[in-house]
């Protein structure tokens, strides 16, 4: 129930956002290159509830640790972040969702601190390799008032683990699939383990229609590729799905889109979410019928 809330809150924002495209003003933060809100909100943390804790796990590249989780005020989507730094800093703020909701391919967040600071987080998806050495999908930049901080980051809370969490593990079989496929393909709606070890990937091609590629050897070789039907669908398909290598208009195919790009700003693809609630019962919740 409750990620079907989140999931309600962000349908109306992508949706305002195909209804309005028009771009926030900005400013540069010449620190660290964000771009920050000129109408930035000043107002106390409120006590709204968390959303299942879905939102961020933030690593530093040397020194703090956070997490900005979705919260529900009022009805309206935002986020808390709470940050630690070795130094004893702590960091509590609530912050509002930058619009148009995924403006550039970011999710970027803004507002202000307990402290009355100035926050800006800015969180682009990609291979980050962590301190631990693990990559992560997300590279996170945040700026504190003047103080600036790097890392990574991870999606986290729900009761889902999104599929995309590990593009980067399944992107050599993707390849390797859309392959075959050449040019007819639309997106990836859904990458996973299999319960042989092997890895499957399911392709929409430009009739819409969906196929499952399967491989063998431990992701060397295609084994089989089949058309499914609406019965196969499984658990979070769809949610989202991946263009590779290109970045599509906003709003085409009734999607929002996030850029997926390496550390020096190659780009990888994009995941797009569904702005019309239009997904397949796989991509929505257990109990959604």
């Amino acid at each position: 129930m409750k990620r079907m809330i989140l999931r309600t809150l962000f349908l109306g924002l992508a949706a305002m956002s195909l209804a309005a495209c028009a771009s926030t003003t900005t400013v540069t933060d010449s620190a660290n290159g964000l771009g920050l809100a000129a109408g930035a909100f000043n107002y106390p943390p409120s006590d709204g509830a968390r959303v299942s804790a879905a939102g961020y796990d933030l690593t530093g590249h040397s020194n703090w640790d956070g997490q900005l989780v979705y919260i529900d005020v009022d009805g309206d989507a935002r986020a808390r972040l709470d940050m630690r730094f070795d130094d004893g800093l702590q960091v509590q703020a609530e912050l509002n969702i930058v619009m148009p909701y995924l403006d550039g391919g970011l999710r970027q967040f803004r507002g202000y601190d307990t402290e009355g600071r100035l926050v800006a987080v800015e969180l682009q998806a990609g291979p980050c390799v962590a301190r631990d050495g693990d990559t992560l999908i997300y590279f996170a930049d945040l700026a504190i008032g003047d103080r600036t901080a790097s890392g990574c980051g991870r999606e986290t809370g729900g009761e889902v683990d999104r599929w995309t969490n590990y593009l980067m593990d399944y992107l050599p079989v993707i390849d390797l699939c859309l392959a075959e496929f050449r040019d007819r393909t639309q997106h990836v709606s859904f990458a996973y383990t299999m319960a042989s070890g092997e890895t499957g990937v399911r392709i929409v091609d430009l009739d819409t229609r969906t196929w499952e590629c399967a491989t063998r050897e431990n992701g060397r070789v295609i084994n089989s590729i089949r058309p499914l039907d609406a019965a196969d669908g499984l658990y979070g398909e769809g949610d989202p799905i991946f263009v590779r290598g290109e970045m599509p208009a906003f709003g085409e195919g009734c999607y929002v889109y996030e850029a997926v790009r390496e550390a020096d700003r190659t780009l990888i693809g994009a995941f797009g979410f569904d702005a019309c609630d239009a997904g397949p019962v796989a991509a929505r919740d257990p109990e959604v019928g």
